[in-house]
């Protein structure tokens, strides 16, 4: 039998299984009748923190297809949590901006992720949270490399 990540309990695969499954049911416990996924959230944050951003900036940022943020844009539209005007200074660029109903659904957000973090990393200090989240985003930088 080969050795791989998958048999080794405190390989970073596992680890990261494990952290990404327990956010998926501590979220869904949180998150009520909002009716909003993991991937939702992480649109509407693009939007809350650049006001009138292009559907092609969000696209880029989380590397994902223009065509999936279409499809996301339109069920957070439905949601009434989103919506779309022209760009005063260029009529064919759509800026997205969050409702008010947005702007509250991402701010409740804001507290259910805070506090799985508060969670996951409550017996660590600050200076060990602060390696850890350099060693993460240096992994997930490094991991573009391999599109």
């Amino acid at each position: 039998m080969k050795d791989s990540v998958f048999n080794d309990e405190s390989s970073y695969f596992n680890s990261w299984y494990n952290i990404t499954k327990y956010f998926d049911k501590f979220f869904a416990n949180r998150i009520g009748n909002l009716n909003i996924s993991p991937n939702e959230v992480m649109f509407l944050s693009k939007i809350y923190y650049n006001k009138g951003i292009s559907q092609k900036a969000i696209a880029n940022q989380m590397l994902v297809s223009e065509a999936y943020v279409t499809k996301m844009f339109k069920s957070l539209n439905n949601k009434n949590l989103v919506k779309k005007s022209i760009d005063p200074k260029n009529n064919t660029r759509r800026q997205l901006f969050l409702t008010e109903k947005g702007k509250k659904v991402f701010e409740e957000m804001i507290e259910i992720f805070n506090e799985f973090e508060e969670l996951l990393f409550q017996k660590y200090g600050k200076d060990q949270i602060k390696y850890i989240a350099h060693i993460m985003a240096t992994i997930g930088t490094d991991s573009l490399k391999f599109q």
